[in-house]
This record gives C-alpha cells, sequence and structure tokens, in this order.
C-alpha cells in the first residue's frame, strides 16, 4: 500500500487523532491513524479482504475490516487497547490462582460499548 504520502510526519495528540478517525473513515486515514507498527498488518488484512471483494463481488468483508481497524485506531490512540489488555492479564492471573473473577453479562457488555461507539447491534 503507498498511502505513507497521507501519513502526518509530526506527532498528533490522541484526540487529533479520534477527531480524524470521526471526520474521516477512508482506508487511507484509518492507517494514518494506527501507530506504525499496526500499518503492515492493516496492509495485509486489507489487501486480502479486497482480494476477497474482486473475487466474490461483495464489499462487506472490506466494511467489517475496517470497522475493525477503525476501532482498533480509536482505541489504540486513547490508551484503551493497552487497557483492555492489562485488565485481561490480570483476569487471567485470577483465574490461574483459582480466584472467583466477578464478570457481567457478555450482551450487557457489548451494549454498552457499542453505545460508547455510536453503533447499534441486533442482540
Amino acid at each position: 500500500m503507498t498511502a505513507e504520502p497521507h501519513d502526518l510526519l509530526s506527532v498528533r495528540t490522541p484526540e487529533q487523532i479520534v477527531e480524524s478517525l470521526q471526520a474521516d473513515r477512508t482506508p487511507r486515514n484509518i492507517r494514518a491513524c494506527l501507530p506504525p507498527a499496526d500499518r503492515e498488518y492493516f496492509d495485509r488484512d486489507y489487501r486480502r479482504a479486497m482480494a476477497k471483494a474482486t473475487e466474490e463481488l461483495d464489499l462487506a468483508p472490506v466494511n467489517a475490516l475496517l470497522a475493525h481497524w477503525w476501532h482498533m485506531a480509536r482505541m489504540k490512540a486513547t490508551g484503551e487497547y493497552e487497557a483492555v489488555l492489562e485488565r485481561g492479564a490480570r483476569i487471567q492471573e485470577q483465574i490461574e490462582r483459582g480466584e472467583y473473577v466477578p464478570g457481567r453479562p457478555l450482551r450487557e457488555v457489548l451494549a454498552e460499548r457499542a453505545s460508547v461507539l455510536g453503533v447499534e447491534l441486533d442482540l
């Protein structure tokens, strides 16, 4: 992918990245908003999805992929991604020690997350 010219050379704040993602959900901008270490993975996934879309004449997988990477870019910009990983690691440690780990129903968690992101779910 040759989207590098679109990438901003200056460092952007998390707020600027989130604002950019809200205003522009194009593949080029999503890629530019990702940390540099994730761009190769985005490129690989995007190329696969586009090849599949070309063969099947169906853009649904491309749209799903872009939604996934949009969320990843947003979560990584705000630090939410790292917080989720840290929480998961703590819970895993508790489980391995045989401790009870209280939780919430998955539907409730998904509905809350969808509300934050402004997405409607069919639960």
